[in-house]
C-alpha cells in the first residue's frame, strides 16, 4: 500500500541508499537535515549516510542553501513573515548563517508584506475597536510578523 513514503525496507549498501536520496530529491528539494531525518532510521551504518550525503552535495544533487531560498520564496509569496520562515528553516535544519544570508538575500519588504496580508484577508476595511485591532494583529503575529511591521500594517489601512 502506498503511504507517499518511500518503502521503509532496510539500506543495506551505498547504491541501495544514494538510489533512495536521489528518489527522494527528484520530488522537491530537501535540506541535509530532513534527508537525515528521513533516511536515519533505515540505514544501520550513520557514516555511509553522512559519506552519502556529502557525496550528494558535492555533486549539487542537494544544496541546503538551494533549499532554503526555495522555501523561504515560497513560504514569502504564502504571506508569511521573516519570524515564521526563519522559525520553518530551523525546524528543517537549515543553519542560523544561512537563514540569515538567504533572508537578507531575498530583500523582501516585510513591512508591505503585512499590509498587503492584512488586505488580502480583512479587505481594505478600517479595524473600528480595540477587540478587532487585537484580532487582526493575532492573526499577523501567527504568520510571522513582529509587531512594528504588525503597526505598520494596520495604520496603513486607515491612510
Amino acid at each position: 500500500m502506498f503511504n507517499g513514503k518511500p518503502s521503509a525496507k532496510k539500506l543495506e549498501d551505498e547504491a541501495a541508499l544514494v538510489a533512495a536520496v536521489i528518489q527522494l530529491l527528484a520530488r522537491r528539494e530537501y535540506s541535509r537535515g530532513e534527508l537525515i531525518g528521513r533516511l536515519a532510521p533505515r540505514v544501520d551504518d550513520g557514516e555511509m549516510l553522512q559519506a552519502v550525503l556529502d557525496r550528494m552535495e558535492t555533486e549539487g544533487y542537494q544544496s541546503d542553501s538551494r533549499f532554503a531560498m526555495s522555501q523561504a520564496r515560497q513560504r514569502s509569496a504564502q504571506g508569511y513573515g521573516e519570524r515564521r520562515i526563519r522559525y520553518d528553516l530551523q525546524q528543517k535544519g537549515v543553519s542560523a548563517v544561512l537563514i540569515d544570508s538567504t533572508l537578507s538575500e531575498l530583500a523582501i519588504d516585510w513591512y508591505e508584506l503585512a499590509r498587503c496580508q492584512a488586505v488580502r484577508k480583512y479587505g481594505e476595511s478600517i479595524a473600528d475597536d480595540a477587540k478587532e485591532r487585537a484580532r487582526r494583529s493575532r492573526y499577523l503575529l501567527g504568520r510571522g510578523f513582529g509587531y512594528d511591521e504588525i503597526r505598520y500594517a494596520l495604520e496603513s489601512e486607515n491612510s
